[in-house]
């Protein structure tokens, strides 16, 4: 077949060839934008803002006509790679606050025909700021340090108000309970020789008001120095039980040895309760070998035991039947006093050996 015209056939064919692609290219991809609640026409040049708490965002795209094309897309921060589809829509949601860039193009076969760019920027949570752990640590450390310094100020306080009660109950006793029974003892023995020998039946009764009331005054005033804060410290106490000890069995020509192996200044912890118990125990225990034990010797030993104290007061005295006299009241009222601040008690004696007692007291 011959053209009349070739050059003009070529013309119109090169023409042809040309404008499609140009008209192609002229479509737009993207048609819509749903940010939010808010709808938006794409703008390339026109950056699609997003806040934190509405970081849901929907692109529309134009229908397809053709079945030989597809979508292509992709959202550069988030998407590792292009996305292919043919559906007309595509959504994200849950973004994380940053800068993004959303790509959509156009394909036909392996032809790009168009391809459509838009910015987004999505607001950053409140915990997606680089100044918020570190905040919320200094808030956590100031919670921790305030919470700390109350407890500290609060436990002061009731050390204080404590030691106040301690002062005030054992000047009560002292000055009052003390002064009473100091009386009772004196107008008992001023009534004993007075009408003593008139009515003798009566000698025995006041003989026992007189006992009890100095018993009572001498168990008042170690109460009195129990409480007294200003004897909280271990030392002052051992320096008690040597000094009633040294008193009490010199007096009866019974050697004494009192041997502490614990250093002066020690930061041992000895509770109150656990001050007067001691105390009570080793004037019982040697109230009871001077009375009892028609021993020689004593030898009382303090020495420390872990985060505790040993005690062991042990003589060479007659000693007794610990099946026969454990019912007795002095034993009932040792363990009594030991199982009261947690000490471990261990009694032994062996008749014509002495007898053996032996205090373990734990730090509190």
């Amino acid at each position: 077949m011959v053209f009349p015209n070739a050059k003009l056939f070529l013309f119109f064919s090169f023409a042809a060839y040309f404008t499609i692609p140009k008209g192609a290219l002229a479509v737009e991809v993207l048609t819509r934008v749903v940010a939010g609640a808010e709808i938006l026409q794409p703008d390339r040049n026109r950056t699609v803002h997003l806040k934190a708490l509405h970081n849901d965002v929907i692109f529309d795209f134009a229908p397809l006509s053709d079945t030989n094309t597809h979508y292509e897309f992709k959202l550069e921060g988030f998407d590792p790679s292009w996305i292919r589809t043919r559906y007309p829509q595509t959504r994200y949601t849950n973004l994380g606050g940053d800068e993004y860039h959303f790509l959509v193009r156009l394909v036909k076969g392996k032809k790009i025909l168009v391809t459509e760019s838009i910015p987004i920027s999505v607001e950053k949570e409140l915990q997606e700021e680089w100044w918020f752990i570190p905040s919320v640590v200094i808030y956590v450390i100031l919670l921790i340090s305030a919470a700390i310094y109350f407890f500290l100020l609060y436990n002061f306080r009731q050390k204080l108000k404590l030691q106040s009660m301690r002062y005030k109950i054992a000047s009560d006793l002292h000055d009052e309970v003390g002064a009473t029974l100091s009386s009772i003892a004196i107008s008992t023995r001023m009534v004993r020789n007075r009408v003593g020998e008139a009515n003798p039946d009566v000698m025995p009764i006041l003989d026992r008001i007189k006992s009890d009331s100095e018993d009572t005054i001498h168990t008042i005033r170690d109460t009195v120095w129990a409480i007294n804060p200003d004897n909280d410290a271990p030392e002052k106490l051992f320096e008690k039980m040597r000094s009633f000890g040294f008193q009490l069995l010199s007096a009866l020509d019974i050697a004494f040895e009192f041997d502490n192996k614990i250093l002066p200044g020690s930061k041992m912890k000895i509770s109150m309760e656990q001050r007067r118990n001691i105390f009570l125990m080793f004037k019982e225990a040697v109230n009871n070998i001077a009375k009892h034990s028609g021993a020689s010797k004593v030898l009382v030993s303090l020495s420390p035991d872990g985060d505790g104290i040993r005690m062991i007061i042990e003589d060479n005295g007659k000693g007794f039947d610990l099946e026969t006299e454990y019912e007795g009241n002095g034993l009932k009222i040792f363990r009594h006093r030991a199982n009261e601040s947690f000490m471990d008690l261990q009694l032994s004696s062996v008749c014509g050996q002495g007898t053996r007692i032996e205090v373990g007291i734990p730090e509190i």
